[in-house]
């Protein structure tokens, strides 16, 4: 079997395809008269914008310029759609700030279906940077130029930046997508690092996925 080279997209588009599921879900089926909910929608929403600030950074500031420099003019299409979807999520952020049970079911149904729209833009956005700037970037890095550009994303990182981030990557990814991405971590975190993030990845697994994924990573470890 064909092995995929190293993807800088991969964790962080499938974390955000993870994260836009459960906003948009909780978005559809809020109980609009429960405080608590609409709190939630409210939260889980500013985490999803959150999130998307921060990988807009990191291509605006690591992987566009980086590809830039190697490819002049090649990234322009993409720097133009990444200020697009910012527009389009100062236009969320403000309607899902003005929600609240004293709210109309009118404007509880325009926040998901903007929502809704946005989500769409923003798969074909990931899409064609999985499928067109993907492919650029590995006709023209070698694999230890994506190792060392991976690092230096990674360790750009706080601990709660990607605490925030693994809570819905891990769960996204497939069960050897999840020892590659945990796999370093656990080698090389202190211990009470990584007791913390696996306690905050638990929450958003089911029980048996957690429990193979903890006997991987101990025999990955004892091997």
């Amino acid at each position: 079997m064909q092995t995929l080279r190293l993807n800088p997209y991969l964790l962080p588009h499938k974390g955000l395809r993870y994260l836009f599921g459960k906003v948009s879900l909780l978005a559809g089926n809020v109980d609009q008269q429960s405080p608590e909910e609409v709190l939630k929608l409210k939260e889980l929403s500013h985490e999803l914008f959150y999130l998307l600030e921060q990988h807009a950074h990191v291509e605006d500031h690591v992987i566009l310029p980086d590809l830039e420099k190697r490819c002049p003019g090649s990234t322009q299409e993409n720097q133009e759609e990444h200020e697009y979807l910012e527009s389009l999520i100062a236009r969320l952020e403000y309607l899902v700030n003005e929600l609240s049970v004293q709210s109309s079911s009118r404007q509880f149904f325009d926040y998901f279906l903007d929502l809704s729209e946005f989500h769409s833009k923003y798969t074909a956005h990931m899409i064609f940077e999985e499928r067109s700037v993907l492919g650029m970037i590995w006709e023209n890095y070698t694999d230890e130029e994506l190792i060392h550009q991976h690092h230096r994303i990674v360790s750009s990182f706080s601990p709660e930046k990607i605490l925030r981030w693994f809570k819905y990557i891990i769960p996204a990814l497939a069960p050897t997508e999840r020892i590659m991405a945990l796999g370093g971590l656990k080698a090389n975190a202190p211990q009470a690092f990584f007791d913390q993030l696996m306690s905050v990845v638990k929450t958003e697994m089911d029980s048996a996925s957690y429990l193979s994924l903890m006997e991987s990573l101990e025999e990955q470890a004892t091997a």
